[in-house]
């Protein structure tokens, strides 16, 4: 047979045990937050876009839309987009000096019209008074299609969190840009069916 012999934790051992953990603890997460911002402040703070897509149309009137920003919030939904509260359109929307605001849950953009030619428009972004960003919409014929170019490149002048806002700003310009292109490849679809 055997003999157990009972070992047992006095109180003062197990807070010790626990202050240790505790400690251990707060260390972790504070460097999981230092490496956090490190990570921020070293990711680039500048963004850029490039889109295109071939349209089979030879006339670029069809197109015409993408140098209105009245067209603009209808292809990409803007009015959809969740935390969207106000959608603010110059009129008329499209031109120099054209100018549109989408307020939202996170902030405010401003999109102005800075030059525009029969291939295409320059245009200008703001986001909450501070971030900036210049776009390019052109357009190029070919034979019997049409390609748009969409390019934007962009700043966010934050210190802290910019790095991360960079490429949220990316990925969510992007995925506008896409909705822009889809629904109007819809929209010239059901032109032609019609």
């Amino acid at each position: 047979m055997f003999n157990y012999l009972r070992v047992g934790c006095s109180q003062p051992m197990l807070l010790e045990i626990a202050i240790r953990i505790l400690i251990t603890l707060t260390k972790v997460l504070l460097l999981a937050c230092l490496l956090f911002v490190l990570a921020g402040l070293l990711l680039p703070h500048k963004y850029h876009l490039k889109q295109q897509k071939t349209f089979l149309t030879v006339e670029a009137q069809q197109l015409s839309s993408l140098f209105d920003l009245q067209a603009w919030s209808q292809l990409m939904r803007l009015n959809r987009v969740k935390g969207t509260k106000d959608i603010l359109i110059s009129i008329p929307s499209t031109g120099v000096g054209a100018h549109a605001t989408v307020q939202h849950q996170f902030g405010k953009a401003e999109i102005t019209i800075t030059k525009k030619d029969a291939h295409g428009i320059d245009f200008s972004l703001l986001i909450n008074n501070e971030h900036t960003a210049a776009g390019q919409l052109t357009l190029t014929p070919r034979n019997d299609s049409i390609t748009v170019h969409w390019h934007v490149t962009g700043v966010i002048h934050s210190t802290i969190f910019g790095g991360y806002m960079a490429l949220y700003m990316e990925y969510y310009i992007h995925q506008l840009m896409i909705s822009a292109f889809n629904n109007l490849q819809t929209e010239l679809k059901l032109r032609a069916s019609t």
